[in-house]
């Protein structure tokens, strides 16, 4: 587990930067948490219903905790309830941004700008303002009004028929790993402006797009396709077996002659001698009576001297394992990427944090996730709000 109470009192790389984050679900409050881990003073602006993902775990509502979802991205941000259909929750808003470096949203097209929250109406409020949105499908074009989502993007980018023949059924990756791919995105932009500001003085428009991010992570597949007209397949160049208790992905690449060194470790007939198997290539492609010839001595072999027989060979291969024994192997600990978390209701928890290390100014857990609003007086009379104005706004229904 991460040290702590080192990082904690680490100002942190981004400190004194102030982020306005407006989103729901997981592109725009991941790259708010991401910017919080390192050292930004994060303002998460929910409605007074709160995030979706504060709803969906719907074991958590069983037992009347804290979504799972929502405290997976909701550290080190100050939360703060705002109603913006309501004239004053908008009037708190715009005395945010005179001061914020950063407002985050994830609407779709044209919802900010009937607020008066658009990119135009506040940066000509605030010029070093850096506004960053993330689309589902982009900014403009046919599909901008669609609603985005990561199993969509999967679904419409290609990623969910990539490595499969066109008579296998498409795969959904069960990780959102578009919605990750596109937080890290906004984030890698965001910190650019920042950048970039410090010669010119101004703010500017940030954006991307879950579409544009599945397509991007095909960056080699597409290269393929438009190059040589040739789909790729990863998936096809490895195999998953069982073990006498449990399984392994055995990765067939980066070897001349894979099978001779499986054969090898197995103690078994070397096949690659024979014609159909005298290369790699060819090993590939006869994948199947690889796997069948194999499959025996794997499965009387246990996990553990399966391991070690295919390493000593030089071999790529790795346990299968369930998420309890990822976060739990001692190279996990060693990493530090598993931190402790504050839950309400369920106490310090290891949850997955930020994959990036610093060695002066380390990312680390300085707020724990909190209730809808938790934060709002706080907030408010941190950017010079009074206790009366607080209160009026509070009459009004600024914060629901």
């Amino acid at each position: 587990m991460i040290d702590q109470a080192n990082a904690s009192s680490s100002a942190g790389a981004l400190r004194g930067l102030v982020v306005l984050e407006v989103g729901m679900v997981m592109q725009v409050p991941l790259a708010g948490q991401v910017l919080g881990d390192l050292g930004a003073d994060v303002i998460k602006i929910e409605r007074p219903q709160g995030d979706i993902t504060r709803g969906l775990d719907f074991e958590a509502a069983r037992v009347g905790g804290m979504s799972a979802y929502y405290a997976a991205m909701g550290r080190n941000k100050r939360t703060l309830a705002l109603d913006l259909k309501n004239a004053a929750a908008l009037e708190i808003l715009l005395t945010l941004v005179d001061r914020a470096d950063v407002l985050m949203h994830n609407f779709r097209p044209g919802v900010m700008e009937r607020l008066g929250l658009g990119y135009r109406a506040l940066s000509a409020r605030n010029p070093r303002l850096i506004y960053a949105a993330g689309f589902g499908f982009g900014e403009a074009g046919p599909l901008a009004d669609r609603p985005g989502q990561d199993m969509l993007a999967q679904a419409f980018s290609g990623l969910a028929r990539g490595g499969l023949q066109s008579e296998q059924p498409p795969q959904l990756t069960n990780s959102p790993i578009v919605d990750y791919g596109a937080a890290m995105s906004l984030v890698q932009g965001i910190l650019a402006a920042v950048i970039e500001r410090q010669k010119s003085g101004l703010g500017q428009m940030v954006s991307t797009s879950l579409f544009d991010v599945s397509l991007a992570m095909q960056l080699c597949e597409i290269a393929s396709e438009s190059i040589y007209g040739v789909k790729t397949n990863w998936i096809r160049q490895a195999m998953l077996v069982r073990t006498a208790d449990g399984w392994v992905a055995v990765v067939m690449l980066f070897r001349d002659n894979p099978l001779g060194l499986l054969c090898q470790a197995l103690n078994l007939p070397d096949i690659s001698t024979r014609p159909e198997l005298a290369t790699r290539e060819k090993q590939i492609e006869n994948l199947a009576t690889v796997q069948r010839h194999c499959e025996p001595a794997f499965a009387a072999l246990a996990t553990a001297e399966v391991l070690e027989r295919l390493a000593a060979v030089d071999l790529l291969c790795s346990p299968v394992n369930e998420i309890p024994e990822a976060i739990s192997h001692p190279q996990a600990n060693q990493n530090g990427i598993m931190w402790q978390v504050e839950v309400p209701g369920r106490g310090p928890v290891p949850l997955a944090g930020l994959p990036v290390r610093l060695s002066r100014t380390p990312p680390g857990v300085r707020i724990h996730p909190a209730s809808i609003g938790a934060a709002t007086d706080e907030v408010l009379s941190s950017f010079g709000l009074s206790e009366q104005a607080i209160q009026e706004a509070r009459s009004r229904k600024a914060f629901g």
